[in-house]
């Protein structure tokens, strides 16, 4: 979101570029890097902008929201820019570099308070593991209190099945566990799914990742 972003992550335009150098400013533009990104990762972005059109050039559909209503404009917005003249430089020729996979170390994942496991969640915000406090507030895409409940008992259930072991990358370790969810119902990550555990509603494998890496406690070994 442009509302939401830092401008020079965003754009870096002619006139700034001849004032700042590229080797004065280490960030290179997402805009310069957004083709890269789906070429190597088959990732898409969805941008929402008001105020730049840089990004028509690079944006293989565009989407003008009037009054609510969608309405398709791609065409329009490469014909405005096939007509400008636009001096800006790319800044990056290179590919996107490689994900480094991180490998969770358990003995840093701890449920436990003293010798009771306290495992527990406070809204939309909060998940208490443990003696640590992971917030989510800037999860925006959690929209329901019964999301964290999920997430708090999925992050326990991979530590209780040892899927994190010290050996299992995060992205296996949620995989194994989504997996199991496909195979037998969201409640085999409860402890106590012979009763109907309620208050269960499926997050995505992102917002569990989040989750992860926003407990203090946590260690990683980086894959080389």
């Amino acid at each position: 979101d442009e509302d939401t972003s830092a401008t020079n992550f965003l754009i870096r335009d002619e006139i700034m570029q001849k004032i700042v150098s590229k080797d004065k400013e280490p960030i290179t533009p997402f805009i310069d890097q957004v083709k890269n990104i789906y070429k190597k990762f088959g990732t898409s972005s969805v941008l929402v902008m008001g105020g730049s059109g840089d990004y028509f050039e690079v944006a293989d559909t565009v989407i003008l929201m009037d009054s609510y209503l969608p309405h398709l404009v791609t065409d329009k917005a490469k014909e405005i820019i096939k007509n400008r003249k636009d001096l800006r430089e790319i800044e990056s020729y290179e590919d996107f570099r490689d994900i480094t996979e991180r490998i969770p170390l358990p003995s840093s994942i701890d449920p436990f308070r003293g010798r009771k496991k306290n495992v527990k969640t406070r809204g939309l915000n909060n998940i208490i593991f443990g003696t640590q406090n992971i917030d989510l507030s800037s999860i925006e895409q959690i929209v329901d209190s019964s999301q964290v409940n999920s997430i708090a008992d999925i992050i326990l259930c991979a530590l209780q099945k040892t899927y994190i072991d010290g050996k299992n990358t995060l992205t296996t370790i949620l995989d194994m566990v989504f997996e199991d969810i496909d195979k037998y119902g969201l409640d085999i990550i409860s402890e106590f799914r012979d009763q109907h555990p309620g208050s269960y509603a499926l997050p995505r494998k992102f917002e569990v990742a989040a989750a992860v890496n926003r407990l203090r406690s946590l260690k990683v070994l980086q894959v080389p």
